[in-house]
């Protein structure tokens, strides 16, 4: 009996494993899926998902890179449901899983202010462990970096309404673009507008850091502009996660790795996951409070060093942000060394509504992936050396020439179907002549100029306007484009006044030297009346357009002087952000009234008040970046001050100059963020003008605002040439809070309005000479000196309000009042400018 249970015990084990061989055997050679789990926004894969089959029970998760396979299920109307902590399950019917491989997206699914239960949940016991790490994982333990970097950036046309698209009149010569658009893999369609490609080599050493960048490769379509593709390239690569605080557009984020996160975020432990014998944690986070500039998102930890191997963060719903209606930042870290990490990948997706959220929208998705990295290397100083400036890229003509060819042979990643069509699409859209004619349209309307082949002519608003000395005036502008030449540059105009039936223009001409762009020659002749608001250290605002006497305040006469100035100088731009500019210019003045006469300053009745000066000026601006159009240069200020020194003087008797004198100047400007509380701007200046005896129009005017326009770089209650010195000192400050206050509010949390306050102070002195010569305080309309006084205005406001506007409250402390000078202690002013 014994010997018969043993056998039968034998015997079912035995079928037993023939039968889990068999069934083995099936499942290897029975037909499988595979496919690939994305983010469906970003198209991030998502690595540790869950597929599975809901009826016959048994499914895989997707590796690191968002794979999976999986064997078909055997069971008739099955469903493929694929999970993943914070984004919507989704379920596939077996029809839908038929054609292989399948691309999954998922949708994120955004839930703030989250409360934790229990009293200490191990999400938060994980934070801290990464925070106590944080120092030795932070990617940064090195004197100098090189990586090998491919850049790639696609911009996306979104949520395109094809019908609309077909029946606008100002579409259909571009029909054909219509079938581009893609309907497959988003619900929403979009197009495809734009790609580009790079590879560089990328060095970075120091703190602030001093950059190198040497394009190998770039492929881009329809950018030709060399300043603008220098920002196709790693040299605006700054996020890093780890820090406390990352400023995107501008605009202050708490990062979740933040020594201080726990004040701002909820960390929630999703799951623990073991990957080639290593150990993971997935944690979660999210705002505390709404309204605020934080993250939604996940990383996982490496359990052993606590470091983050990738983090995804994304910002939606009420951010602090214009026209961005989603933003998402992935980045992926790797051990570098001994136990050392560094970043492997970033990805930055933005999409932009500028026309509201339910209307066209842009996806920008800029993907950097890192290669062949390298620290604290002798090879890597040795190219540094070799700036010109803090931040440098080359683009040698090689990498423009065989770029797409280097590309088609060396890329990373394989480009999808949707990039193919973009790196077409533009070029093919710009050699057509219709799309030639909408592009100058739209220029014309926002750019005020008319490209006509070699020249130009604009801008539209400064071809009629109005004042009280010469009536109506018309103006007529004409310039050359890059196609007559990219380096030399001839413009002017030519304006006319119906009242005083005189003619007025400038000429000028600038050209820069091909082979060496640190150097400019600019040469001009202008005879026109000084239409400008004048701010500080030269900045002015013209009034000569059609807005400038809407904007005027009523009850200030307007003041005119006539200048006709004779100028040339010479830019050159040294290493390390330095440039030297001289200049040498004669001026002829004619004043009229209420000013003082310009006979007044004169020895003979027939003489005229004439100036020949020679200015040396001196700037050094670290960090800060250009961008370059033909017609102008744009400085994208970094957070480290701005200095200018200038050095005038005048030789009597040059050109028939009447005036000897010698000025210096000195001014230090900087705007930086203030951790928590906004950004803070300040500039500081100063000044001194060695002579007796010299007239009012050479002398400092503090510069005023006789408009309800702010202007920020002059003085809002202060009329323009009624205060002037030889020798003073000032100092500009706003702080602005962006929305760290309004935000205490509850229903001003999603209005994106800002609040900021601001001082502007002067304190300056005129000699008793020159206040004697210039007949100060016996003009009829006020013109004086500070005497030593302390001119301060204070004021607060709104900014950002519809996302353009901005109002300002100003008060005006003085202690001196003039019956003359059309003065009020309080004022409303008003402006708009486009910004994030």
């Amino acid at each position: 009996m014994p010997q018969t249970y043993i056998c039968t015990r034998i015997g079912w084990a035995v079928f037993l494993c023939l039968l889990l061989s068999v069934k083995q055997i099936r499942a290897q050679h029975a037909p499988a899926i595979n496919g690939k789990v994305v983010n469906k926004f970003t198209e991030e894969p998502l690595p540790f998902a869950t597929v599975y089959w809901k009826v016959a029970g048994y499914g895989d998760m997707t590796d690191s890179a968002g794979n999976f396979k999986l064997a078909v299920s055997s069971r008739k109307n099955d469903t493929l449901i694929i999970r993943y902590v914070g984004y919507e399950v989704k379920a596939l019917p077996m029809e839908a899983t038929r054609t292989t491989p399948l691309l999954i997206q998922m949708e994120a699914v955004v839930k703030l202010g989250v409360e934790v239960k229990a009293k200490m949940d191990k999400g938060l016991v994980w934070w801290r462990q990464i925070i106590t790490h944080k120092e030795e994982n932070s990617p940064a333990h090195y004197s100098n970096y090189y990586a090998e970097l491919y850049n790639k950036l696609e911009i996306d046309l979104s949520n395109i309404n094809r019908q609309r698209w077909e029946k606008s009149r100002l579409m259909k010569p571009f029909s054909f673009v219509n079938q581009q658009i893609d309907t497959t893999s988003e619900q929403r369609p979009f197009l495809p507008v734009f790609l580009s490609e790079s590879v560089s080599d990328y060095y970075a050493a120091g703190t602030p850091p001093v950059v190198r960048e040497e394009i190998r490769a770039l492929n881009t379509s329809g950018i030709k502009n060399e300043t603008v593709m220098q920002y196709l390239g790693g040299i605006n690569q700054k996020i890093n996660t780890y820090q406390n605080s990352l400023y995107i557009f501008g605009r202050e984020f708490i990062s979740p790795l933040s020594s201080v996160g726990d004040h701002y975020y909820h960390y929630k432990g999703l799951d623990t996951i073991v990957r080639n014998g290593e150990q993971y944690y997935h944690l979660a986070f999210t705002p505390r409070r709404e309204g605020e500039n934080l993250f939604v998102g996940d990383c996982w930890i490496q359990a052993s060093t606590w470091a983050i191997q990738k983090i995804s963060l994304s910002v939606a719903g009420a951010i602090d942000i214009n026209f961005v209606k989603r933003l998402d930042i992935i980045q992926e870290f790797a051990p570098y060394k001994s136990r050392e990490w560094v970043v492997t990948k970033d990805r930055f997706i933005v999409e932009l509504a500028p026309l509201g959220n339910d209307r066209t929208t842009f996806i920008g998705r800029k993907t950097t992936l890192y290669h062949h990295i390298a620290t604290n290397e002798d090879f890597i100083t040795a190219k540094l050396n070799a700036n010109r400036k803090r931040e440098e890229v080359v683009i040698p003509d090689s990498a423009l020439v065989s770029g797409k060819r280097y590309l088609e042979a060396n890329r990373p990643e394989t480009l999808t179907k949707n990039e193919v069509r973009a790196i077409t699409l533009v070029d093919t859209l710009k050699s057509l002549p219709a799309f030639q004619r909408l592009s100058n349209t739209v220029t014309f309307l926002v750019d005020g100029h008319i490209k006509l082949g070699k020249v130009e002519i604009g801008p539209w608003y400064k071809w009629i306007s109005r004042n009280k000395l010469e009536g109506f005036r018309t103006r007529f502008d004409l310039g050359t484009t890059p196609a007559f030449s990219r380096d030399l540059r001839l413009y002017g105009y030519l304006a006319y006044g119906t009242k005083d039936e005189s003619m007025k223009g400038m000429g000028a001409v600038s050209y820069t030297w091909s082979h060496d762009k640190s150097w400019q020659l600019m040469a001009f002749y202008k005879d026109d009346l000084d239409n400008n608001q004048r701010g500080f250290n030269g900045e002015e605002v013209s009034l000569d357009n059609i807005f400038g006497q809407i904007v005027r305040r009523r009850g200030i006469p307007q003041k005119f002087i006539r200048e006709a100035t004779a100028s040339v100088s010479v830019l050159k731009q040294f290493p390390q952000e330095f440039s030297l500019q001289g200049t040498l210019a004669r001026t002829h003045y004619t004043t009229f009234d209420p000013l003082p006469p310009h006979k007044l300053f004169l020895s003979e009745e027939k003489g005229q008040v004439v100036n020949t000066e020679m200015q040396f000026k001196f700037r050094y601006a670290p960090g800060e970046k250009e961008v370059r159009t033909f017609r102008k240069v744009k400085h994208v200020r970094s957070n480290l001050p701005v200095t200018e020194v200038a050095y005038a003087f005048a030789p009597n008797g040059m050109f028939d100059s009447k005036y000897q004198y010698q000025k210096v100047s000195l001014s230090v400007r900087q705007q930086f963020p203030l951790p928590g509380w906004g950004k803070v701007y300040y500039m500081v200046y100063g000044g001194r003008i060695f002579t007796d005896r010299l007239p009012f129009m050479l002398l400092q005017m503090h510069p005023g605002n006789e408009t309800y326009y702010y202007n920020k770089e002059a003085f809002s209650l202060m009329n323009k040439y009624e205060f002037f010195s030889d020798r003073y000192a000032g100092v500009n400050i706003e702080h602005n809070f962006n929305g760290k206050l309004l935000n205490l509010l509850p229903f001003m949390r999603r209005t994106g309005v800002r609040q900021f306050w601001n001082v502007k102070s002067v304190v300056g002195d005129l000699s008793l000479q020159n206040r004697i010569f210039n007949h100060m305080e016996f003009a009829g309309y006020g013109m004086r000196s500070l005497k030593g006084n302390v001119y301060t205005e204070v004021g607060t406001g709104f900014d950002n309000i519809f996302r353009f506007f901005r109002v300002d409250a100003v008060w005006r402390i003085y202690p001196q009042q003039s019956t003359f000078s059309h003065t009020s202690n309080f004022g409303m002013f008003g402006s708009f400018r486009l910004q994030f």
